[in-house]
């Protein structure tokens, strides 16, 4: 049965996926990691969880969608995996083409472009042309080993979420021991004591950090809907009362700010951005985005 409780580790990124696939899931999502392997069966159990018909949780595993695309026979799911080969432009070009037709079984159409760093220059426009403007009812899933060679304008038009290896993932307990001082020195609007957490975070491994900012923004996520008063169930359960306590202190427009800016902070992390370049980013510039 095609479900995220098949998929191993990676807790906070299950918990994020199933709550935005609840909520308004976005158009383009860019997956990224080192193992292939783990990147491909996680967009296939979120291209089902996309088309699932059931209502919650998503995917179900047992409605006839679900069990299509199980089976590699869903009309309304296009999977290209090309492996190493290049990705070229004809194959944009069909994608258009595909996503010009309606779907055939229900309310939306999926498209995963595995290998997504193997288009070539043409191809990336041609697939930004389709992200910038989509139907309503098409849905893109890259996955991406080296997300970093992708064109900026195409990674700014997707939602990015990292795979952490299993062994380098700290478990929920872990990460939140990490980030629960950061924020509470951002709710107390101590600058000196961000500084100190952030510092924290120096020695945790790139690929380890990706996943530690992804929680953050998850946590951000919660104090939105908080502050918004909008009954959604947390991204990031183990910092509830700091997520709480952030709410009152900062507005929803500069959260969802900093939200943004972590995604930048993501793309420069995976460039191998120097520590100290991490550690101000998460202090003077998060102290300036929420309370300047």
């Amino acid at each position: 049965m095609i479900s995220f409780d098949t998929l191993p580790g990676n807790a906070a990124l299950k918990s994020a996926l199933k709550n935005a696939l609840a909520d308004r899931f976005p158009q383009a999502v860019l997956l990224s990691g080192d193992d292939s392997a783990a990147l491909a069966a996680w967009s296939d159990v979120l291209a089902a969880g996309i088309l699932c018909e059931s209502a919650e949780p998503r995917p179900c595993g047992t409605c006839l969608s679900c069990r299509k695309v199980s089976e590699g026979v869903h009309p309304d799911l296009t999977v290209i995996d090309e492996g190493e080969n290049e990705l070229k432009v004809d194959l944009a070009r069909r994608l258009k083409a595909e996503d010009a037709i309606i779907p055939n079984d229900g309310a939306r159409r999926v498209t995963v472009i595995r290998h997504a760093q193997n288009l070539n220059p043409m191809a990336h426009n041609a697939l930004l042309k389709e992200l910038e403007e989509p139907p309503a009812y098409a849905f893109f899933v890259l996955t991406a080993e080296q997300p970093d060679t992708l064109l900026q304008t195409v990674r700014s038009r997707c939602t990015k979420f990292s795979l952490i290896p299993q062994e380098e993932t700290g478990g929920d307990g872990e990460v939140a021991a990490l980030l629960a001082p950061y924020l509470e020195a951002l709710a107390a609007r101590r600058e000196d004591r961000m500084m100190l957490a952030a510092l924290a975070l120096e020695k945790t491994p790139r690929r380890a950090l990706l996943g530690v900012i992804g929680v953050l923004q998850g946590a951000l996520r919660d104090a939105i809907f908080v502050g918004k008063g909008l009954p959604q169930p947390p991204v990031a359960a183990a910092l509830r009362a700091q997520t709480q306590a952030l709410a009152g202190a900062v507005s929803a427009a500069r959260l969802l700010a900093l939200y943004d800016f972590l995604g930048v902070l993501t793309d420069r992390v995976s460039r191998n951005a120097a520590a100290a370049a991490v550690t101000n980013a998460l202090t003077s510039d998060a102290y300036r985005i929420c309370f300047l």
